[in-house]
């Protein structure tokens, strides 16, 4: 059976959104729905002060990473370790943004097994170059999109505990160690994920 092709889509409006994805993940451990989660958005309580516009803006775009999540991820998700909740936090990003592990395993995997555990963000440019090359989706981004995209690229991994910033525009990569249960709860989110984690060791 050939392979399927992944559809790219930008990464543009959107944040890594950590701590509010544990916070909806104790939620529903706690029985809550997504109308009682909804009705506490509109009301501007969900994520603690703030504007129920933004909040209904965040809980639209967690309830669409949440899709098919299997239950047996939340409880690591809502009160795991930071680094746990962080991967997660990715898995789930990247098994809805096949880009951004695409640029884990063609970018850092690379310079790590280079022994020059750094990128820039000249890096970020040369792969989505790369991509629009490959995928008509890509090329036909505007040039705004390409720059909100790159940079995302790389502050995704900041925020997932994957790069360290260094200086403006370069990152380190940090080794990943993850336990048999984060593996197996990241397995659950992005398969092809933890085998791309496991490598940068």
């Amino acid at each position: 059976m050939p392979m399927t092709r992944p559809t790219y889509t930008a990464l543009t409006n959107t944040q890594f959104l950590l701590a509010e994805s544990s916070q909806v993940a104790q939620a529903l451990l706690e029985g809550a729905d997504w109308a009682l989660l909804r009705r506490a958005a509109q009301e501007g309580r969900l994520f603690g002060r703030g504007r129920a516009s933004s909040q209904l803006t965040v809980l639209t775009a967690l309830r669409g990473r949440f899709h098919e999540v299997p239950r047996e991820v939340l409880p690591e998700l809502a009160a795991g370790t930071l680094e746990a909740r962080r991967l997660l936090v990715l898995g789930m990003i990247t098994r809805r943004k096949p880009l951004l592990r695409d640029f884990i395993g063609q970018v850092l995997l690379h310079q790590w097994q280079r022994l020059a555990p750094r990128v820039t963000d000249a890096d970020a440019r040369a792969f989505l170059t790369h991509q629009a090359e490959q995928h008509p989706e890509v090329a036909t981004w505007s040039p705004a999109t390409q720059q909100k995209t790159r940079g995302n690229l790389t502050r995704f991994l900041v925020d997932a505990g994957l790069l360290k910033e260094s200086r403006q525009g370069e990152f380190e990569i940090l080794p990943q160690y993850l336990s048999p249960q984060v593996r197996a709860a990241v397995h659950d989110l992005d398969p092809h994920l933890p085998v791309l984690l496991e490598a940068l060791k």
